[in-house]
């Protein structure tokens, strides 16, 4: 979710900083002719692409540092791995008893059809 919404605001971040560009070239160019065009100043718009970029950063980087499972997940993982790893060691592999002494069932003798 979080970078989902970091892209969205990349994407408006670049927006407005090829906004600012466009912006700041025509002021440059009204000062190098030395033109008084009652041209707006580009400060607010800066500042809004630089919370913007901000912004877009820090969810971006949380998106990706956050992990996709919880911590009661992983934790419950981490201590069931624990356990198996413990019952292998103490020779526990999955059955109660010794194979050897497990006996096999006696197969049921085929019943007759009429």
């Amino acid at each position: 979710m979080l970078l989902v919404l970091g892209l969205i605001v990349l994407v408006a971040f670049i927006g407005i900083m090829v906004y600012n560009v466009i912006e700041v070239n025509q002021l440059h160019a009204v000062a190098i002719a030395n033109r008084s065009a009652g041209f707006d100043n580009p400060r607010n718009m800066m500042l809004i692409g630089s919370g913007l970029g901000l912004a877009a950063g820090l969810l971006l980087g949380l998106g990706i540092a956050t992990p996709s499972r919880g911590f009661k997940a992983r934790y419950a993982d981490a201590r069931k791995a624990e356990a198996i790893s413990d019952a292998e060691a103490q020779g526990f592999h999955g059955a109660s008893v010794p194979e050897s002494s497990v006996i096999q069932p006696n197969p049921e003798p085929p019943t007759p059809t009429a």
